[in-house]
C-alpha cells in the first residue's frame, strides 16, 4: 500500500498530523557532555584560564523561562542536556584525538581572493563581534591549544552576487569535522512536506473545504544562538589578516551544529504544540511553519503587522524565550514557499517553481562532466540537492544510484573522485525529467490497496525462465512471450525477472491507453525489492530508469508485488514456451510475442 520509493509522500485517513521534531524530543538520546579526556588538555585549560576575556557563553535565550515551560516534558534527561548546553556551552559530538592530533594547529587557509570578498568578510566579522559571538582580536600568533580553520566568502547559490560566510571546518588533515563521526549525529529529525501534508489532510477531513493561508517564521542567525563549551571555542579560531578571534557559537560549517540546534528547536516546537496548543505546527531547522484559516488574524505590535493568529502566538512565545527574529522573515499567504517548495493549501498541491527547477538543472549540468574530478563533499552536495527534489519527483530516485555507488564507504570530505559515465548519464536523466515536468505533487489520498477490486488497478503477472520471459494480463486473456536475448549467457536470471517487469510497463501502455493504476506481480523477491525501493546497482538500475520513463510519461500509479511461484502458473508456462499448458489453464488465452525495451538492455546492446 505504501512502497518505499514514495519517501512517505503518501497519505491515509489514519494520519494524525504529528510533528516529528516535537515527538523526537520525547525519545532522543541526551546531548553529550564534554568527554572526560578533554580535561587532560592542560595547554587548552591554561589558555582558557589565562584569557577570560576571550571565552564567554553567549546566548539570547531566556534559559529559566525555557526550563519552566518544559517542566512537564516526558523526557527530562534530554531537556536537562539542552539546558546544560545553553548554560555552559554545547559539545558538538567530537572526539578530538587528544594525544594524536596536534595540540595547537593553524589551518587558516588562503586570504580572500578579491577585494569584494575581503570587504564582505570584514563586515561579517564586525557584525559577529558586535553580537558578542566573536571575541576581541588578539594575535598574531595562536595561543596553546588553539585551532584555526578557514573562513570563506562564497555565493549564496550558483550565479548569485550575494555572499555568505562559510566556516570551512572540513579543511585539512586535522579538520574539526574529522573529529565528529557521522553516525553520532545521524539521529536528527526534521518536519517536512510529509508532516505538513498529514496536517492539511487531517484538517480538511475535520473542517471541510475552508480557505486557508500558510505561514512561515524564520529565526534570526539560528545556529549562532547556540553557545559552545570553552574547550570547543578554543578550536574555533577565526583568522583575518594578522588578527585572530575566538568564535564562541555553533556555526553552519560544523557537523554537530544541526543536531544541537534541532534539540533546542525541537523543544521549542514541543512547547508551542503541547503547552500553548498551537496545532499542526512544524519545524524545519530555523523555519517554523503551519497554516491558519484565511482572515483569522491577530495584531503583533513589535512588527506593527497582523499575522495569522497561530503565527502571532508563536512569535510571542519566541519573544518570551528570547529567540530573535526579523520582520522580513515572517511570511504568510495563500501560496507560500516552504523548505524550497510552493505549498498551496487550497489546491492541496506542492510544487517546485520554475526558478528552483532551473537552479537544480544548472547545478547538475555543472557537476556532471565526465572525467572531471570532484571532492566527496561535492558529490554529497549534488546528492543532497537531488534528494531534496525527490519530495516532488520521487520517481527520479534511480538517478542517484551511481552517485551513491561512487561515494559508498568514503568519509574524507576533500578526497577527490572521478565523475564517471554512469554518474553523468543518471544525473542528466534527472535534469531532463525535471526540466520537462510540471513540478506539481498532489497532497491527496494516494494510498490504495492493490489487493482490492475497488482500487480499479490493471493486474499483470510476469516471469522468466532459462528459455524466455512472460507477461500475462488476466483481464484481457492475453499473454506475451519473448525468448531470452543473445546476452542471456552474460546475465543472471534475476536480470531477466526484472527485465520482464520493466517490459510489462512498456507493453501495457501500447495495449491500453494510460492505465491509471497498475499492479505487477513477480515471483522473484529481488525484483520486487528493487521496484519497491527504486534503488539498484548497475545494470539493474537501467531497468528502473526505463520503467520510470513510462510511468512518468503516462502518469501511472503502480505497485510491484510478490506472488508465490505456485500461484503464478500461467506466466511460468508462457516463459517456458509451454503454450498448450497455458491455454489449458486459461481457456481462450491469446499468446503474442514482445521485444524488451532496448534502453533497458544498456548501451552495448543497442
Amino acid at each position: 500500500m505504501r512502497p518505499r520509493w514514495v519517501r512517505n509522500l503518501m497519505w491515509s485517513d489514519l494520519d494524525l498530523g504529528i510533528s516529528r521534531v516535537a515527538l523526537w524530543t520525547e525519545n532522543a538520546a541526551p546531548l553529550p557532555p564534554v568527554p572526560a579526556n578533554e580535561f587532560c588538555n592542560t595547554e587548552a585549560l591554561d589558555t582558557i584560564s589565562n584569557n577570560p576575556n576571550l571565552f564567554k557563553i553567549v546566548t539570547p535565550i531566556n534559559i529559566s523561562r525555557f526550563k519552566e515551560l518544559l517542566a512537564n516534558h516526558p523526557h527530562q534527561l534530554f531537556v536537562d542536556s539542552v539546558i546544560h548546553g545553553l548554560t555552559y556551552g554545547f559539545w558538538p559530538y567530537a572526539h578530538t584525538h587528544y594525544g594524536s592530533y596536534p595540540t595547537t594547529h593553524d589551518d587558516s587557509g588562503s586570504p580572500p581572493k578579491t577585494l569584494e570578498q575581503a570587504d564582505f568578510l570584514r563586515k561579517q566579522i564586525q557584525t559577529e563581534f558586535e553580537a558578542n559571538r566573536y571575541s576581541a582580536p588578539f594575535g598574531p600568533e595562536l595561543l596553546p591549544g588553539m585551532y584555526s580553520t578557514p573562513i570563506l566568502a562564497v555565493p549564496k547559490k550558483p550565479g548569485s552576487d550575494k555572499l555568505r560566510l562559510c566556516n570551512h571546518q572540513s579543511y585539512g588533515e586535522f579538520s574539526l569535522n574529522s573529529m565528529i563521526k557521522r553516525d553520532d549525529i545521524a539521529g536528527v529529525v526534521l518536519d517536512g512536506i510529509r508532516e505538513l501534508g498529514e496536517s492539511l489532510r487531517l484538517y480538511r477531513r475535520q473542517h471541510g473545504n475552508v480557505r486557508l493561508v500558510v505561514f512561515k517564521s524564520d529565526m534570526k542567525a539560528a545556529y549562532r544562538q547556540m553557545p559552545l563549551h570553552f574547550l570547543w571555542q578554543i578550536k574555533q579560531i577565526i583568522t583575518f589578516g594578522d588578527h585572530r578571534r575566538v568564535d564562541r557559537s555553533a556555526c553552519f560549517g560544523n557537523r554537530g551544529s544541526q543536531i544541537i540546534f534541532m534539540a533546542f528547536m525541537g523543544l521549542v516546537t514541543w512547547i508551542a504544540i503541547y503547552v500553548l496548543s498551537i496545532a499542526h505546527l512544524k519545524d524545519y531547522v530555523d523555519d517554523a511553519f503551519s497554516f491558519e484559516r484565511e482572515g483569522e488574524l491577530t495584531f503583533y505590535p513589535p512588527h506593527n503587522t497582523s499575522y495569522p493568529t497561530k503565527q502571532t502566538r508563536l512569535l510571542r512565545l519566541w519573544d518570551e524565550l528570547g529567540i530573535p527574529h526579523d520582520k522580513e522573515k515572517q511570511e504568510f499567504g495563500p501560496v507560500l514557499r516552504i523548505i524550497g517548495f510552493e505549498v498551496d493549501p487550497n489546491a492541496m498541491t506542492v510544487s517546485m517553481d520554475i526558478d528552483a527547477r532551473r537552479d537544480l538543472i544548472e547545478l547538475i549540468r555543472v557537476f556532471a562532466v565526465a572525467g572531471k574530478k570532484r571532492t566527496l563533499k561535492e558529490f554529497q552536495r549534488i546528492a543532497g540537492h537531488v534528494n531534496w527534489a525527490l519530495n516532488v519527483f520521487p520517481l527520479l530516485r534511480p538517478g542517484l544510484s551511481a552517485v551513491y555507488s561512487k561515494t559508498a564507504g568514503k568519509d574524507r570530505d576533500l578526497a577527490t573522485l572521478r565523475v564517471n559515465a554512469a554518474v553523468v548519464s543518471e544525473l542528466i536523466w534527472v535534469a531532463r525529467r525535471v526540466e520537462f515536468s510540471s513540478g506539481v505533487y498532489m497532497l491527496k489520498s494516494v494510498e490504495w490497496d492493490p489487493r482490492h477490486t475497488e482500487s480499479h488497478a490493471l493486474t499483470i503477472f510476469t516471469d522468466a525462465s532459462a528459455h524466455g520471459m512472460a507477461i500475462y494480463i488476466p483481464s484481457l486473456k492475453l499473454a506475451l512471450q519473448c525468448p531470452l536475448p543473445p546476452l542471456a549467457s552474460e546475465k543472471h536470471i534475476f536480470f531477466f525477472e526484472a527485465l520482464a517487469v520493466c517490459s510489462a510497463f512498456h507493453c501495457v501502455t501500447s495495449l491500453i491507453e494510460s492505465p491509471h493504476r497498475l499492479v505487477i506481480y513477480s515471483d522473484n523477491t529481488n525484483t520486487v525489492d528493487i521496484f519497491n525501493s527504486l534503488r539498484a546497482c548497475a545494470p539493474y538500475n537501467q531497468l528502473l530508469i526505463s520503467a520510470m520513463n513510462v510511468v512518468l510519461d503516462h502518469n501511472i500509479d503502480f505497485r510491484v508485488l510478490h506472488v508465490r511461484g505456485i500461484d503464478n502458473p500461467i506466466a511460468d508456462a508462457i516463459s517456458r514456451f509451454k503454450n498448450d499448458l497455458a491455454v489449458s489453464l486459461c481457456s481462450g488465452l491469446v499468446i503474442r510475442t514482445f521485444e524488451p525495451p532496448r534502453d533497458a538492455l544498456g548501451v552495448g546492446s543497442k
